[in-house]
């Protein structure tokens, strides 16, 4: 078995990640959101654990405006991954190594260029302590 993370954003607003286990025959099993307690399907064997996803801070007033900015690519950044993501996930098993390695690539790249502005953030918020 695999461990796999599955990401959604909830009817509430929160983002929510499910770190499971699967196989390729993986059945549906259903995790709730910690807030409000929808139920959302995952293709696993086991659900490990279910969290909120910290990660989407929300800027504070009187942030910078590169902070924002910053904020804004990441925010726009890890929907591209995790769009990707989820469309490999959704293709695994059905479409030819070759297209999938295409696709696979694509995803590696979304979630470098997520890393790399998560990490210019980070950079940002420390020298400029906003």
């Amino acid at each position: 078995m695999a461990r796999m993370v599955a990401l959604w954003r909830c009817k509430c607003g929160m983002h929510v990640i499910v770190v499971a286990e699967a196989d390729s025959s993986a059945p549906r099993q259903i995790a709730s959101c910690p807030k409000c307690r929808e139920p959302h399907a995952v293709h696993a064997d086991k659900i490990i654990s279910v969290m909120e996803d910290t990660f989407d801070v929300t800027p504070v007033a009187d942030a910078c405006e590169e902070k924002e900015r910053l904020l804004v690519a990441q925010n726009k950044a890890f929907e591209l991954f995790r769009r990707g993501a989820l469309e490999l996930a959704e293709a695994a098993g059905t479409m030819a190594h070759a297209e999938f390695e295409f696709l696979a690539r694509k995803v590696r790249t979304a979630r470098r260029s997520l890393m790399e502005i998560r990490e210019q953030l980070n950079e940002h918020i420390a020298a400029h302590g906003c």
